[in-house]
């Protein structure tokens, strides 16, 4: 029998259920293969760490018959959820005969090498819960759990990266593991301590990335992580990319477990942050340019020219954001307000103005920020709004009731420039003409004085090519084919930075302004290109044309993904 009837009988969790556990099933046809290529004798025991409705448990058993063993004793694996278990333990049993014993409830973070028999291989998909949710006692254990492994991981690490470090340190000998996991190892700064331990447990991982996503309907991208012989470290990186599931089943067919077309990946770069799994799919040419242009001194890394933070934090916005009607229509001081830029959309050109802000109050993308200083002598006006604020709950919201006094809304910068952490086409960075604050819908980058550059020019520096494909690299796709940049990941951004081109960066910014306000976005490139790239650090047109094709072979190919269902 195969596994539709084992999911008839087991529900996949949805909504915020799923979200507390970080359930999400995976698709027969990758959890075939991945038994296929961790399980590879018939004496092999098996362990799925979190087994939901049974995918992983299924695909070994098969896996184990077709090895000519029974897997009754072998099969075995762990689930937190008790109802989940229970129905699927007893289909297990059924079904395959796998004893009961054999399938845990328990917290996986509880369970130790010494509960279990020798685990030749380990496979499934860990339970995904982002830090804000992952928090308290559960946390405590996991990242407990790793430390005992010898990892420590940041208060900022999701559910996946114990539960993998915790895998690891389950399994056996010569072992081999292989999960699906989320693309997050491949940029999050927390994952640097799992890319290292994984380099330093294993003699071989290879990552498997997908031009079709393994699951459509969620935001999180994923890939496949296979590690082999368990203490042979450390180990070699590969990578390769294919176009969608189906293509595993012609791997399956093979009579070895080596594929073809691997490319080697710096697995002591990764480790350390210094690279990132995403420039694999920069073409190699683009790539050994692009790597060549990063150690020059003209060329600078946003962080050194900047700072990078999140706008502020009001806990209400709706209430602590006035339109200039309202804020007239209550008579609030203009000592008492702050224009405020609220979303991206707003941002036209280079340079944010007071008519570009007129234009976007309008449209409900800025108006003014309440921003109360003082907690004596306000204003009759303001004090009004502020009981209005108290009758509608205002003060009992998260934010605001952790903060005293409760309307006083902390960390409100004055940036020099604005930028859009959220893109689709390409991230916007813009200059604060309108003297602006922002919400964090926004990052703002304040200006480091020894940068030596205007908001304007800074603005100019990020139009180039090599500026586009950076912010590439460094940023993540999110679903629906968005590039999302994290602070972190914004100030590793390379922009060239170069006394022959300063000089004529603020005509420039005029020009770039003007273009690219008129919709001519692409020819605001090419000039910046023809400015900064070429005049200024001796780039050919060839080499401008080949970073410019590098940055929309990987924005097509979050574009593609997003529209693949």
């Amino acid at each position: 029998m195969k596994l539709p009837n084992l999911l008839e009988t087991v529900t996949e969790p949805t909504g915020e259920n799923a979200k507390a556990l970080g359930a999400y099933y995976t698709d027969a046809r990758v959890a075939d293969f991945l038994v296929w290529w961790a399980v590879r004798s018939p004496q092999d025991a098996v362990l799925d760490p979190s087994f939901g409705g049974g995918t992983f448990l299924c695909s070994a058993c098969e896996r184990l018959r077709s090895l000519g063993t029974h897997p009754g004793a072998l099969v075995w694996g762990s689930e937190i959820d008790p109802h989940v278990h229970a129905r699927t333990a007893a289909w297990m049993a059924e079904e395959f005969g796998v004893r009961k014993r054999n399938l845990i409830c328990s917290d996986f973070f509880q369970i130790r090498r010494t509960d279990l028999p020798p685990i030749s291989a380990i496979v499934g998909n860990p339970p995904f819960i982002r830090y804000q949710r992952f928090s308290g006692n559960a946390r405590n254990k996991a990242h407990a759990c790793a430390i005992m492994e010898g990892v420590r991981l940041t208060s900022l690490s999701s559910s996946w990266a114990p539960f993998l470090v915790h895998s690891v340190g389950i399994l056996s000998h010569g072992g081999r593991l292989a999960m699906v996991l989320p693309a997050e190892i491949s940029h999050a700064a927390y994952a640097t301590p799992v890319l290292s331990h994984l380099k330093k447990s294993f003699g071989k991982v290879t990552f498997l990335t997908f031009r079709k996503r393994l699951f459509p309907n969620l935001s999180e991208d994923t890939l496949l992580a296979l590690a082999e012989n368990k203490g042979a470290g450390p180990g070699e990186f590969f990578w390769r990319d294919f176009a969608d599931a189906s293509r595993l089943v012609a791997l399956q067919n093979r009579a070895d477990y080596a594929f073809a077309g691997m490319r080697r990946v710096n697995g002591t770069a990764l480790a350390e942050g210094d690279e990132r799994l995403s420039e694999c799919f920069v073409p190699r040419k683009a790539l050994e340019l692009y790597r060549h242009l990063a150690h020059l001194p003209e060329v600078r890394r946003l962080g050194d020219l900047a700072n990078v933070g999140i706008g502020y934090v009001t806990g209400a916005n709706d209430f602590f954001h006035l339109d200039p009607q309202t804020a007239r229509r209550w008579r609030i001081p203009i000592d008492c307000l702050r224009p405020a830029v609220r979303r991206g959309r707003a941002l036209q050109g280079l340079r944010f103005t007071s008519m570009d802000w007129r234009l976007a109050a309008e449209n409900g993308d800025a108006g003014y920020l309440l921003y109360v200083e003082a907690e004596q002598g306000l204003p009759g006006s303001v004090l009004a709004y502020l009981e209005q604020g108290e009758e509608q709950g205002v003060p009992r919201t998260y934010k605001c009731r952790s903060r005293s006094p409760w309307f006083r809304v902390p960390h409100v910068y004055l940036p020099d420039a604005f930028l859009t952490y959220m893109s689709g086409v390409t991230p916007r960075l813009v200059a604060n003409a309108m003297q602006a604050v922002a919400p964090n819908t926004l990052h703002v980058i304040r200006l480091r004085p020894e940068a030596r550059l205007t908001s304007d020019e800074l603005a100019a520096s990020w139009q180039t090519s090599l500026t586009g494909l950076s912010a590439e690299i460094e940023g993540h796709a999110m679903g629906g084919g968005m590039l999302k940049l994290e602070p972190t990941e914004a100030q590793d951004v390379l922009l060239v930075c170069h006394v022959t081109v300063n000089g004529k960066l603020a005509q420039l910014a005029e020009e770039l302004d003007s273009l690219v306000r008129s919709g001519k976005e692409g020819e605001a490139h090419l000039r910046a290109n023809d400015v900064i790239l070429k005049q200024g650090i001796g780039l050919t047109q060839k080499e401008c044309r080949l970073l410019r094709s590098a940055a929309d072979h990987l924005r097509n190919r979050r574009y593609t993904r997003s529209a693949t269902t």
